[in-house]
């Protein structure tokens, strides 16, 4: 069954299926590189889906979804060390969603399009007895090299770029929201705890800064620190030593547990290895260090080490899995 399976299986079988190329110009880094253009530049690409019911519900304000659709997948394109040129969009429309919503929902598309000096460049909608789904393919070039996730090593430092945890924090609240109504045209989100869940706004010039700045290897945190560590350790071949009391203050999380922060998702956030040469140039910049890298663990042993106050804690366990029931 689809459902007992874990992304990374699904992932796994399509590459399996379908010819592929090694990353950065296959499957493996949060976007996909191709072939080098003229003066060393790349082409990067990205694609995301945002499904009714899985990441946002009826409620959602709909200019407000329209520019998260575009947004998570312009925090992909910058994580690689890439500037978003265009995008295309497929869009799977229930026949009862309402004309003033689509439009609001358009609006929101263009207003972070705007924002953010990208185009649309085509796409495609559909009438569909289902969720409402939204696909978004973002492409873009990197000027000065990819930021990969490979290319970390021991020593260098973990740092962040961001807010971590706002918008799960968020989430809880939101969730009392009603799920089967449409939201109004008109609705945005006032709360700022509920704005930064609802209308993320990630740091695009941070990866390309950081690449041109001497990161070797980064990602975007789009499913929260848990989740996404493991996959920078492993593809850099590194363990990760972590101290959660080092995680940037926020005054909009005071009181929130910090294991509690590592485990949300959605902040669109990035994620860099930093050799110590270069970590002040990066603090200078609101790069916030969390943790070293270290030798790769052992077989068996887990790639991130997680402590509070100096002490090793239990693993900090994802509060979302895409093919699992939230925790």
């Amino acid at each position: 069954m689809i459902g007992a399976s874990d992304e990374a299986t699904l992932i796994d079988i399509v590459v399996r299926a379908c010819p592929t190329r090694p990353a950065p110009e296959g499957p493996g880094d949060d976007a996909a590189a191709l072939p080098t253009l003229a003066a060393g530049k790349q082409r990067v690409l990205s694609t995301d889906m945002l499904v009714e019911g899985t990441h946002f519900t009826r409620a959602h304000p709909p200019a407000a979804l329209g520019w998260k659709a575009l947004a998570v997948n312009l925090s992909d394109i910058a994580a690689m060390g890439g500037i978003p040129e265009a995008f295309v969009l497929a869009a799977a429309l229930p026949p009862d969603m309402p004309l003033g919503n689509w439009q609001a929902l358009a609006h929101g598309l263009g207003h972070c399009a705007e924002a953010n000096a990208v185009y649309l460049a085509g796409g495609d909608t559909v009438r569909a007895h289902g969720p409402l789904t939204l696909t978004l393919t973002v492409w873009g070039i990197a000027p000065k090299g990819l930021l990969l996730r490979s290319g970390g090593r021991p020593g260098d430092l973990v740092m962040v770029q961001g807010p971590i945890g706002r918008s799960g924090h968020a989430l809880h609240r939101w969730l009392a929201a009603p799920a089967g109504a449409w939201a109004a045209p008109s609705d945005e989100p006032h709360d700022p705890h509920l704005f930064e869940h609802l209308h993320p706004s990630p740091p695009l010039w941070a990866g390309p800064w950081a690449k041109a700045n001497g990161a070797s290897a980064g990602m975007d945190l789009s499913d929260g620190l848990a989740a996404d560590l493991p996959r920078l350790a492993a593809a850099s071949g590194v363990a990760l030593d972590i101290e959660l009391a080092q995680l940037p203050e926020d005054p909009m999380l005071a009181g929130v547990d910090p294991r509690a922060r590592a485990a949300y998702g959605e902040d669109y956030s990035l994620v860099v290895l930093v050799p110590p040469e270069h970590a002040a140039a990066f603090s200078a910049m609101g790069f916030v260090a969390i943790g070293r890298a270290s030798e790769s663990a052992p077989p068996g042993a887990p790639a991130v080490l997680w402590r509070l106050d100096g002490q090793p804690i239990a693993p900090v366990v994802p509060s979302f899995a895409h093919f699992g029931a939230p925790t």
